[in-house]
């Protein structure tokens, strides 16, 4: 029996080829890594623009240096638009963490489907290649020893 569902409008097939469905759930997890590195610029983004339209308040009042030359600009941005701005940003934020709550769902329904493979080289693959785990380790879980774990993982090379 074949299933298949779609993560970010890529068909994953399950019963076909397991290095396919192991690719498509690092695949997914980058995608997951990179939309929350999203979220943490446009952070730092509206924390820059806060300090642009000193949301803090004005710096501290200090004498006047006459030594030094008069600099008419300064590097303010206005309130009102400052503000704006950050909402559009965290509209932004927003959109992404629906984004990134259903891609940990399509992630969470793929590692269902992936720990329900059977046989030993598919068990050996997804403890590899998913989990991150080291032969020795793979080998001291599933009861096999060290130089059979390797064959296997040398059967089935990474992609």
């Amino acid at each position: 029996m074949w299933l298949w569902f779609r993560v970010n409008n890529k068909k994953v097939v399950i019963g076909g080829q397991t290095m396919d469905v192991i690719k498509s759930y690092k695949d997914l997890c980058e995608e997951i890594e990179i939309w929350k590195e999203r979220i943490k610029a446009y952070k730092v983004e509206i924390e820059a623009l806060k300090k642009l339209a000193k949301f803090e308040g004005p710096s501290d009042i200090s004498a006047i240096d006459y030594t030094r030359p008069s600099v008419s600009t300064s590097g303010q941005l206005g309130f009102e638009d400052a503000l704006i701005r950050i909402q559009k940003i965290e509209s932004h934020i927003e959109l992404h963490k629906d984004t990134i709550e259903r891609l940990e769902r399509s992630k969470e329904n793929l590692e269902e489907r992936i720990e329900q493979l059977e046989g030993l080289d598919k068990r050996v693959i997804y403890k590899r290649d998913v989990e991150e785990k080291k032969l020795y380790e793979i080998a001291d879980e599933l009861g096999f020893s060290e130089i059979y774990i390797k064959k296997i993982s040398a059967r089935n090379p990474r992609e």
